[in-house]
């Protein structure tokens, strides 16, 4: 089995609109999305524009050591930062960084060859979880939507994120066919 990228899920605006059902939320990290491709032993970096090739792979081979532990035949939906902050991203690309390397692992598309993408958020978490990431790569914290949306927001703004990304906890994983798919199941909150 040969894994290609895929047309990654995007989030809507919340524009204050009721939701319904169990939602959870994460930080929205202000970093450069990426998707961690890795296939028959090999692992790949692209980001999220595939019309315009952003294969990331030569440039960013640097941390494929660090993903070797993941299964073959597996997409994981990430967001690339660096200890810095944002501006300083594109230093991750230089032969010789000047940042430390960040990157939030937030969903898994396939993994072990299995198109988990259909199964909930809920499932797709623990599958996540259990894959143990290694430093630079992190598990994207998450927690269940209790107060109102504003006081999240608030709180974790004061953490120094962008803002928070609303997710649908039962939903599946909506992979666009020739292009990105915004999603109702996910919301930005900034």
């Amino acid at each position: 089995m040969e894994l290609k990228p895929v047309w990654l899920m995007q989030p809507i605006p919340y524009m204050g609109e009721e939701l319904e059902g169990e939602w959870i939320f994460e930080p929205k990290v202000d970093g450069w999305r990426l998707q961690i491709i890795k296939t028959n032993g090999k692992i790949e970096f692209w980001g999220r524009r595939l019309e315009k090739n952003p294969n990331w792979t030569e440039k960013l081979n640097y941390l494929s050591e660090f993903l070797q532990h993941i299964p073959d035949n597996t997409i994981l939906d990430a967001e690339l930062y660096s200890e810095k902050g944002r501006r300083f991203i594109p230093s991750l690309f230089k032969k010789n960084p000047d940042v430390k390397p960040v990157i939030m692992v937030f969903d898994v598309i396939i993994l072990n060859g299995e198109k988990v993408f259909m199964l909930p958020l809920k499932e797709r978490k623990l599958l996540l979880e259990n894959l143990h990431l290694k430093e630079p790569c992190y598990f994207m914290p998450y927690q269940k939507l209790t107060l109102n949306v504003k006081a999240h927001l608030m709180e974790e703004k004061k953490k120094g994120y962008e803002g928070i990304v609303l997710k649908m906890f039962h939903s599946p994983y909506e992979i666009g066919g020739d292009g990105p798919i915004a999603s109702i199941f996910w919301r930005k909150v900034k």
